[in-house]
């Protein structure tokens, strides 16, 4: 047999034996005949270097370090859909549907939800050429190094017998996870590493996908699966089944729990069957998912601005369990306030083993009268956050005792400032080291400044060594310096610093809402950046000025003046000023007063514009844009396939306005 020939055999047998083991799990060899075919395959690729090709069993493990990762454009919107975790909304769904299609009965499909991260895959020739992460909805992260390093993706398709013709060109939408077992191991891996576990599956996924070494990621044991099928073909699929069907006959991994519903009470009985049985799965899952079956129904029914009509995921209510309360500890927040956390006697819940949980505030656990020995119950909020919700009364010891806010900060030592009508215990010491950390961290976060390497316990690091003292030090650091910190070596250091050196480059509204200010958030933190366009202006503007400002009020005004008074703010702006940090928005919005005291909402999709620059030119000509439809919204504006919004609307009797109207009325 010739080179090309038998390179073409071993690839086709070594991806069949891939299918059977990581996705069917159905081993036909042992590993040691695998590893013989993957050793000889190798053979021959070196030996031929001109026949490797990217979609090779070989290529899965890249050498080389991907710089970044680039943005792709998806070829269509992943918008996410609605959900709910009461049964009435099930049936509520199921009217609407019933509505839209004019009385006609739906036929439903019915599949698991999988706790992982969604990506969409595209396939050209039969070859997987790209993967991105969902991201936005209109653009994601290209993963498509990482994503080869998944055993169970297949890099080339080997359809089965009875499969239809591959397509030339198509997408597919799936979910990246973390079986439980895998998960617990590589947890365990990591501690005896030294390194501090992963507090879920989804977050060691999420976590994984974004490592920029595909070597690391190739030992990651992640899985992969595909419930989504687009065809640029009017002669592609037209029904949800045939699409989970097709995906099995052309050799993607495909859940096999799905189920077609006839009836309302079919999908009724799905949601209860898994959300009794979902632990006896060896994934996590957080809901199920249900679909209109036929495409031409999901056509006819349509989106709103932010969902599908024809789809729904439906929750599963939060799971609980008890254990002791053995401690009450206190973690302070970047603004200084100071929380009370659980510390618990580990227990399993929901695939996560608990130690820590929230209790909010000082008013909630005096409103639970909380105890150290209590036996409380906790739930995981969404599946995700443990937080307490009760306590055993009649499991509490005698000498259980009420608890005490304490006084003074348990970090600094400085007495703790509590302001009228808040609920909170705050720390007005701005050089208490632990409330620096927070800062830093909230500045370096994937909403701040997105200084990709700058963890919590990096963070941690650099300030106990004196490396940083506020946010603006991050653009201070040296290769020489970073080098004599542990766990570091040159690459990783080299890697911080280009994050470091990337993120002088954000926008301004990103750069606003890093800061920290209280009551700023990332939506008032655009308005700012709209209407004033530089750091500089926001810092001298006058209160009265900034509550003319939509979204800014006098609580939120008074918090900008204060900050830009103090000493550690100036001394920040100093030190971004002198790193060229961009401090302005380059894109400032002319400002007007067209829509001065107007409330906007938007609804459908705009063709001439996106709904970002549609709120944009809101504010610049003085309005207000919001997200709901209320007695006190003054217009809204309706583009194609509106939504809810609408028919709320009109029942209000809210001005209605089209594109059109909406331009005309921006530019005169």
């Amino acid at each position: 047999m010739d080179p090309k020939s038998e390179i073409a055999r071993l690839r086709a047998e070594i991806a069949r034996h891939d299918h059977l083991y990581y996705v069917l799990a159905q081993p036909e060899i042992p590993d040691s005949e695998y590893d013989r075919l993957f050793a000889r395959l190798q053979e021959l690729e070196i030996l031929h270097p001109e026949l490797v090709t990217p979609d090779s069993p070989t290529q899965r493990i890249g050498d080389a370090l991907t710089e970044g990762f680039a943005a792709v454009r998806h070829p269509f919107p992943l918008i996410s859909l609605d959900n709910s975790y009461d049964e009435s909304d099930l049936r509520e769904f199921h009217q609407r549907v019933v509505d839209g299609l004019e009385g006609r009965q739906p036929q439903y499909v019915c599949e698991l939800k999988f706790d992982g991260v969604a990506v969409v895959l595209r396939y050209e020739d039969g070859r997987f050429v790209q993967g991105a992460t969902r991201g936005d909805g209109a653009q994601g992260d290209d993963i498509t190094t990482n994503l080869r390093t998944i055993r169970s993706l297949p890099l080339r398709l080997y359809p089965k017998k009875d499969a239809t013709t591959v397509p030339p060109l198509f997408h597919v939408r799936g979910e990246v996870y973390m079986n439980k077992s895998d998960f617990v191991m590589l947890n365990e891996q990591r501690q005896a590493a030294g390194e501090k576990p992963f507090a879920n599956p989804r977050n060691s996924t999420a976590g994984s996908l974004k490592i920029l070494d595909p070597k690391i990621v190739a030992q990651r044991p992640l899985a992969v699966v595909t419930y989504g099928l687009d065809i640029p073909s009017t002669d592609g699929v037209t029904t949800q089944v045939g699409a989970l069907t097709a995906l099995d006959s052309l050799g993607f991994p495909v859940s096999p729990q799905w189920k077609q519903a006839k009836t309302l009470d079919d999908v009724l009985d799905y949601w209860r069957q898994w959300q009794e049985r979902r632990d006896q799965l060896p994934f996590e899952i957080d809901g199920v998912v249900v679909k209109v079956n036929s495409y031409a129904d999901q056509r006819r029914l349509g989106l709103t601005a932010r969902a599908p009509r024809w789809a729904m995921a439906f929750k599963f209510s939060a799971r609980q369990a008890a254990t002791k309360l053995k401690a009450i500890l206190l973690q302070v927040g970047r603004t200084g306030t100071i929380t009370p956390v659980a510390d618990l006697e580990p227990v399993y819940l929901g695939g996560v083993t608990i130690r820590r949980a929230t209790l909010h505030n000082f008013e909630e656990v005096k409103r639970l009268d909380v105890r150290v020995g209590d036996t409380v119950v906790l739930e995981r909020g969404g599946d995700v956050i443990p937080k307490v919700v009760s306590v055993d009364l009649s499991a509490r010891p005698a000498s259980a005792k009420p608890y005490r806010v304490p006084r003074t900060c348990p970090f600094c030592g400085e007495a703790l400032e509590r302001e009228e009508g808040e609920v909170a215990y705050r720390c007005p010491n701005p050089d208490d080291p632990e409330v620096i950390k927070r800062q830093i961290e909230h500045f370096a976060s994937r909403s701040g400044m997105d200084i990709e390497g700058l963890g919590a316990e990096t963070v941690a690091l650099l300030v106990d060594r004196g490396l940083l003292h506020d946010p603006g030090d991050i653009y201070a650091l040296r290769l020489e310096k970073i080098l004599t910190l542990e766990g570091f070596a040159k690459r990783s250091a080299e890697n911080l610093l280009a994050g470091i050196e990337k993120s002088k480059r954000q926008p301004l509204d990103r750069l606003i809402f890093a800061l920290g200010i209280r009551f700023v958030g990332e939506g008032t933190a655009r308005t700012l950046a709209m209407r004033l366009g530089s750091l500089e202006l926001l810092s001298r503007a006058r209160e009265d000025e900034l509550q003319g400002i939509p979204e800014v009020g006098p609580r939120v005004a008074r918090a900008i003046i204060e900050y830009f008074r103090s000493k550690p703010a100036k001394s920040l702006l100093a030190k971004l000023k002198a790193a060229s940090v961009s401090v302005e928005s380059g894109k400032a919005a002319k400002r007007g007063d067209r829509l001065a005291g107007k409330t906007f909402v938007i609804t459908g999709s705009l063709s001439s514009l996106s709904r970002e620059q549609a709120e944009e030119a809101i504010i610049a000509q003085g309005g207000r844009a919001t997200g709901s439809v209320s007695k006190k919204t003054d217009y809204l504006i309706v583009g194609e396939n509106p939504g809810s919004k609408y028919d709320k609307g009109r029942t209000l009797g809210v001005p209605i306005l089209s594109e059109a109207e909406f331009l005309k009325m921006i530019h005169g």
